[in-house]
C-alpha cells in the first residue's frame, strides 16, 4: 500500500489528499507488521534448538515459549511506532532518481521528531545478531547429535528435513542483512545524487522476494510436500489399476 502511489495508480488520489491520519495509519500499519516479522526467524531457531537441547520435554518448554512469545510478538511493534500516534500521514515527493510526480505515503509530525528509519535499522541489526548467534548453537547442537548416532544416512527423511529447515533459516538471515543494507542506504543517501540512492529502486522488488522465496523454498525443499506428491501419484495408480481391472 505504501508504494502503490509511486505506481501511479493511487498517485491522483494520493497527491490530492490534505495530511490525515488515515494514511498514517497505513504507514503505521506497514510497519507495525514488519517489526512483528522480524522477530518469527529468531522465534523458529529458537524452538528448534530447543528441540535438539531437550528432546524428552521440548513439547512443554516450547508451549511455554509460544504462551508467552506471541503475545510478545504482538506488542513489541508498539514500542518502535508509539511515536507516530499523534503524527499525521502524508503524501510525500519521492526524491531523486524517481522523476517528478512520484510520491508515497509518509508521515509528519511525530512524537519527539523521531524518525522510524533509526528504530527500524538498530531493530534489524538486533535480530540478525540474535538469528546468527542461535543458528551457529543450533548447528553445533545438530552436529554433536549426528557424532553420537551409530548410523547416519543422509538419505532419511529427518536429515532432508532438517536440511530443509537450515536452508530456509539461512535465507531467512540473508534478508535481514539485505532489509539493513537498504535501511541504511535510505539514511545516508536518500535524496543526494549519488549512485547509491538509485538502489532504492529495487528495495519494493527485495521485499516481495522475502515474502515469496522463504515459503518457494521450503516448500521445494521440505520431504513433507514431497510425500504428499509420492501420496497422491501411489492413490492415482491404485485407482488407475481398480478401473482396468473392472473394465
Amino acid at each position: 500500500m505504501l508504494r502503490l502511489p509511486s505506481t501511479g495508480i493511487l498517485t491522483s488520489w494520493c497527491a490530492s489528499e490534505e495530511p490525515n491520519h488515515l494514511l498514517k495509519i497505513i504507514f503505521m500499519g506497514t510497519y507495525y507488521a514488519n517489526y512483528s516479522a522480524m522477530i518469527f526467524p529468531f522465534l523458529m531457531l529458537v524452538i528448534r534448538l530447543i528441540v535438539v537441547s531437550f528432546p524428552m520435554k521440548h513439547y512443554k518448554i516450547n508451549a511455554i515459549l509460544l504462551r508467552i512469545g506471541v503475545p510478545i510478538i504482538w506488542v513489541y511493534p508498539i514500542f518502535f511506532t508509539f511515536f507516530l500516534i499523534p503524527a499525521v500521514g502524508v503524501c510525500r515527493q519521492l526524491s531523486s532518481p524517481y522523476p517528478l510526480g512520484s510520491v508515497h505515503i509518509y508521515y509528519a509530525n511525530p512524537l519527539f521528531g523521531l524518525r522510524n528509519s533509526y528504530f527500524y535499522l538498530y531493530n534489524t541489526i538486533v535480530w540478525l545478531i540474535l538469528s546468527i548467534i542461535a543458528n551457529i548453537g543450533l548447528f553445533l547442537k545438530i552436529a554433536k547429535a549426528r557424532s553420537q548416532l551409530i548410523s547416519f544416512q543422509k538419505g532419511s527423511i529427518s536429515y532432508k528435513a532438517e536440511l530443509s529447515i537450515s536452508i530456509t533459516t539461512v535465507v531467512m538471515i540473508l534478508f535481514y542483512v539485505i532489509n539493513g543494507g537498504f535501511v541504511l542506504i535510505y539514511i545516508l543517501y536518500y535524496g543526494t545524487d549519488s549512485y547509491f540512492s538509485f538502489l532504492l529502486i529495487v528495495k519494493p522488488f527485495a521485499t516481495d522476494m522475502q515474502t515469496c522465496v522463504v515459503p518457494w523454498i521450503f516448500y521445494l525443499t521440505h520431504p513433507v510436500f514431497k510425500r504428499v506428491a509420492v501420496s497422491d501419484m501411489g492413490v492415482s495408480s491404485t485407482t488407475f489399476s481398480r478401473q482396468m481391472n473392472h473394465s
